[in-house]
C-alpha cells in the first residue's frame, strides 16, 4: 500500500510540473481565466503585455519570510516553474520587470499579489468516527428539525425556515435524502418515506399546470409559505433574494427536481412520480436550443429568458437527462446530452469559464466567479461513460486539478479569505461588531465559489464524489486519498447533536446558517466513501 509520504510527494511534484498542473492561459491560444483568482496551488501563469523591443523578462516574487525567487524569461507571461517549488506556503508578491540588452532593468510590465496554497499534505487530522455512523447521526439531527418535521405533520414548509423561499432545491433536496435515510436505516424506512412523498406532493401542488409558459416545472422561487417574514423571523438575505427573484424560474432547478421525481417514483414503485420526472425531462428535449444549451433565466409570466447567459448543463441537466434515458430507453434523451456535452467543450472547456449559478445570486460577467461544480461534473461524466478514452479521462484530471487549484484548502487559508464571512456578517447583521475577531477555519475544507469564498460542506462533498471518480476510473491511489481526507473533515465537523454545519469559519453566525441541502449532500458523499472504509494510508 502506497505510503502517505509517497502520496505527498506525488502531489507536490504534479503542482510544480509544467506538465501536470492547471491549464494556465497562452498568449493567442487559451485565455487567461485567472484574473480574479487569489490562491494558487499548481504553478501558475499571467497575462502581462509585453514591451517592444524587449526580449527578455525578470519574475521576482517575493515570499511571506521576506525571501526573493528570481528568474529570467523570453516571454512576459510565463509560469512560474523555475521557482515554484522553492516558494513556500503563504502571500507571494510578484513582478515582472522588462529587461534592457544588456541585463538592466527597463520597466515593469506586471505585478500581482496572490496565496500560495499547500499542496496535498503528509498528514492531516483522523476521522472521529465511521464515515456511515456521522451519516447516520446527521439524518436523525435533520429529521429532528422544525424544516423537516413541519413536512412529516402538515405537508407544508414550515414559515419558520427562511430557505423554504428555494422549494425546487430545497424540496429536492430533502426528498433525495429521506430515500437515502430509509435504505440505510430500515427502523426509521417508514416515516422518511412519508416526509419524502409530503414534501414531494407539496412541489406538485405549487407547480403551474396548463397553458403557464412553464408549465410542469416547479418554481425555482417562492414566499407564500410564510404569511409575514418579519413576524416569523426569516426577513433575511435569502428571503430579499427570492423577492427580488420570485417572477424568475432559473432553469436548472426544474432538473434537480426531474431527478427527485424519477428516484421518488422508484423508491416507492409510483408511475405518478416518473411521470412527472418525464414532463420535466421532455420539456429540456424540447426546448435545447441551436447552441446545446438552454438560457438560465425565464421570466414565470411570459417564459421568455431574462438573461443571455446560458445554462452549464453537465452540473444537473446532463446527469438527469442521462439517468432518464437509461430509465426509458428514450433515444431524445440522450441525443439532447450529447448536444449538451457538445456545448460544454465548445463553451466552457475552450474558456474555462466555470461561471457559478446559484439561486441566490446573479448572472456574472466572465471570469468573475467562478466555482468547481461545472468541472467536476464534467470530470465525473468523462470517468462513468468515457473512462475507456485516455484523452477524455486527461481532461477529467485537468479539470480536478483547476478546481482543486482554486476552491480545495488543504493546510492555511488565504489571509484574505479569513476575512470574508466576517466582513460579511457585518454587512448584513447589524448586530455583529465590526470588532469582532475574524474566525478561525475548519481544515482541510472547500470553497463555494469566487462570490461566496468560504469553506462549506458540501464543497467538499462534491471534491469527494469528483476525486472517488477518478479514483474507481483507475486514475491512481492519490485521488482516493484526497476524497477520504475531505470526509474525515466533515466527521470531526460534526457536533455532538449530529449537525453538520454548513459553512466551516468557526463563529455561531456561520453555524447558524445551516443549509440542509448541503448537510444531506455530505451524508450521501459520506455513504459513498463509505466502501472504502478497508484502505487506509498511513
Amino acid at each position: 500500500m502506497i505510503t502517505r509520504k509517497e502520496l505527498a510527494k506525488q502531489a507536490f511534484e504534479e503542482c510544480c510540473n509544467p506538465q501536470t498542473t492547471v491549464k494556465q492561459g497562452v498568449k493567442n491560444k487559451f485565455p487567461f481565466w485567472n484574473v480574479e483568482s487569489l490562491q494558487f496551488m499548481y504553478v501558475p501563469a499571467f497575462h502581462f503585455t509585453a514591451l517592444k523591443g524587449c526580449e527578455k523578462y525578470r519574475y521576482d516574487a517575493i515570499d511571506e519570510n521576506n525571501v526573493k525567487h528570481s528568474f529570467v524569461s523570453k516571454d512576459c507571461c510565463e509560469l512560474l516553474t523555475p521557482i515554484w517549488g522553492e516558494i513556500p506556503e503563504g502571500v507571494v508578491q510578484l513582478t515582472v520587470t522588462a529587461l534592457n540588452k544588456d541585463g538592466s532593468d527597463y520597466s515593469i510590465v506586471g505585478a500581482r499579489t496572490f496565496f500560495k496554497s499547500a499542496s496535498f499534505p503528509e498528514q492531516t487530522p483522523k476521522a472521529v468516527c465511521s464515515y456511515t455512523d456521522c451519516a447516520k447521526k446527521a439524518y436523525e439531527f435533520a429529521v429532528k428539525q422544525d424544516f423537516v418535521q413541519y413536512f412529516l405533520k402538515h405537508g407544508t414548509p414550515s414559515p419558520y425556515y427562511d430557505l423554504n423561499v428555494y422549494p425546487a432545491k430545497m424540496i429536492s433536496s430533502l426528498v433525495e435524502s429521506m430515500i437515502l435515510y430509509g435504505r440505510l436505516c430500515d427502523d426509521v424506512k417508514d416515516t422518511a418515506v412519508k416526509i419524502a412523498v409530503n414534501a414531494a406532493e407539496f412541489l406538485l401542488s405549487i407547480t403551474p399546470r396548463g397553458d403557464k409558459p412553464l408549465s410542469d416545472l416547479p418554481p425555482t422561487y417562492y414566499l407564500d409559505f410564510c404569511p409575514d417574514a418579519d413576524e416569523y423571523g426569516i426577513n433575511t438575505p435569502n428571503w430579499k433574494s427570492a423577492v427580488q427573484k420570485q417572477e424568475k424560474t432559473m432553469m436548472i432547478y426544474p432538473a434537480f427536481a426531474g431527478m427527485m421525481y424519477l428516484h421518488l417514483g422508484n423508491a416507492t414503485q409510483n408511475e405518478k412520480y416518473i411521470k412527472e420526472a418525464i414532463k420535466i425531462a421532455d420539456y429540456y428535449k424540447n426546448t435545447i436550443e441551436d447552441n446545446g444549451s438552454w438560457y438560465l433565466l425565464r421570466s414565470v409570466k411570459t417564459g421568455e429568458p431574462v438573461a443571455e447567459n446560458y445554462i452549464a448543463p453537465m452540473e444537473q441537466v446532463v446527469p438527469f437527462l442521462m439517468e432518464m434515458y437509461e430509465e426509458t430507453k428514450d433515444e431524445g434523451y440522450r441525443t439532447v446530452c450529447d448536444k449538451a456535452v457538445k456545448y460544454a467543450m465548445g463553451t466552457q472547456m475552450k474558456s474555462y469559464n466555470w461561471e457559478g449559478q446559484f439561486e441566490d445570486i446573479l448572472p456574472t460577467c466572465n471570469y468573475m466567479n467562478l466555482t468547481h461544480y461545472s468541472p467536476i461534473a464534467i470530470a465525473r461524466y468523462y470517468a462513468k461513460y468515457k473512462n475507456d478514452s485516455a484523452e477524455c479521462m486527461e481532461v477529467a484530471k485537468e479539470l480536478m486539478r483547476f478546481a482543486e487549484d482554486q476552491f480545495v484548502v488543504w493546510n492555511r487559508p488565504s489571509p484574505w479569505n479569513l476575512t470574508w464571512y466576517a466582513d460579511w456578517e457585518t454587512d448584513w447583521d447589524d448586530t455583529v461588531n465590526e470588532a469582532t475577531e475574524i474566525p478561525e477555519w475548519i481544515t482541510p475544507c472547500a470553497l463555494e465559489q469566487y462570490n461566496w469564498h468560504v469553506p462549506i460542506d458540501a464543497s467538499a462533498a462534491n471534491f469527494i464524489f469528483g476525486f472517488l471518480s477518478l479514483y474507481e476510473a483507475g486514475c491512481g491511489d492519490i485521488y482516493l486519498a484526497k476524497a477520504k481526507v475531505l470526509a474525515d473533515q466533515i466527521t470531526r465537523s460534526q457536533h455532538e447533536n449530529g449537525m453538520i454545519p454548513t459553512h466551516w469559519p468557526c463563529s455561531k453566525h456561520a453555524e447558524d446558517n445551516l443549509w440542509f441541502n448541503c448537510l444531506f449532500f455530505s451524508c450521501a458523499a459520506l455513504e459513498e466513501v463509505s466502501k472504502y472504509d478497508d484502505i487506509i494510508f498511513e
